[in-house]
């Protein structure tokens, strides 16, 4: 009997043993988890971006495209903007360079600027749902055209735009889209 006490007694010592061990190690975990949480900080932020839109178009008036001698021809050319806000360039080309020489566009200067790489640019910024004020209203073929030298011709107009983005002037966008190109 005496035997077995000692027996149960060293059971019980271990089973203390293992009881206060295992209290130290969870106090010991609760307290590293209280200090890390106590020297920790965290925090969040939600940044919602949107994406814009560059959806522009070129809309025009040409009523009647035939070309005579000494002829004022109607032909209005502007952008409409149905994305944010814009930059807007257009470039106009004749297809034939012989009849090119016998016309005159009336540029409206005012509102576009024509710069060296043969572009004219809108000075102000397109907003979502305007127009800009036509580049030219009318095309004027010389009295002094030879009639027997007229012959059919496009005037090839192409629109390009930039969102204004970031940027703080269409110079800067413009230069950037060069660099980028």
């Amino acid at each position: 009997m005496i035997l077995e006490d000692t027996k149960m007694k060293k059971v019980k010592g271990k089973k203390r043993f293992f009881l206060i061990t295992c209290l130290m190690l969870l106090c010991a975990v609760a307290g590293i988890g209280g200090v890390l949480a106590y020297f920790t900080d965290s925090e969040q932020t939600n940044n919602k971006h949107k994406v814009a839109v560059n959806d522009t178009s070129i809309e025009e008036v040409f009523p009647d495209p035939s070309f005579k001698p000494g002829s004022v021809v109607k032909k209005e050319v502007r952008v409409t903007n149905n994305g944010s806000d814009t930059y807007v360039r257009m470039q106009v080309l004749f297809s034939d360079n012989d009849m090119q020489q016998y016309c005159t566009v009336n540029w409206n200067t005012t509102d576009w600027e024509l710069k060296s790489d043969g572009y004219y640019y809108y000075k102000k910024i397109l907003p979502k749902g305007s127009k800009t004020t036509p580049l030219f209203t009318t095309v004027t073929v010389s009295k002094n055209a030879p009639e027997d030298e007229m012959k059919d011709f496009d005037i090839i107009v192409r629109e390009e735009s930039l969102q204004v983005g970031y940027f703080k002037s269409a110079d800067e966008a413009w230069s950037a889209y060069k660099k980028n190109k």
